[in-house]
């Protein structure tokens, strides 16, 4: 499992940037797949950093997948957040 760190103080409309600890080496697909199981109550979207391609998710289902098989398999090297109450955005950079 992975783990959030609340790093940016909390802003008005009660969001807050996190630091995301990962437990293990992730692809984009497990890691994906992680935050649906995980959190079936969030929403929000999954952010390539590398390219500004993002997929849509809500209450444990990925409603869009723009990624690619070769996005979806890379290897995950640093993940953020952003979001509050059920909202929350991850920002994925991957490897080559």
């Amino acid at each position: 499992m992975f783990s959030l760190t609340q790093i940016t103080p909390t802003f008005g409309d009660c969001t807050a940037g996190y630091r995301v600890d990962l437990d293990k080496e992730y692809t984009v697909s497990e890691f994906i797949n992680e935050v649906l199981k995980k959190e079936p109550n969030e929403w929000g979207y999954f952010k390539i950093k590398k390219n500004g391609m993002m997929s849509e998710y809500r209450y444990g289902e990925l409603l869009e997948n723009n990624f690619d098989n070769e996005i979806l398999s890379a290897k995950v090297s640093h993940i953020s957040a952003s979001g509050g109450w059920t909202r929350m955005d991850y920002y994925l950079t991957i490897e080559k």
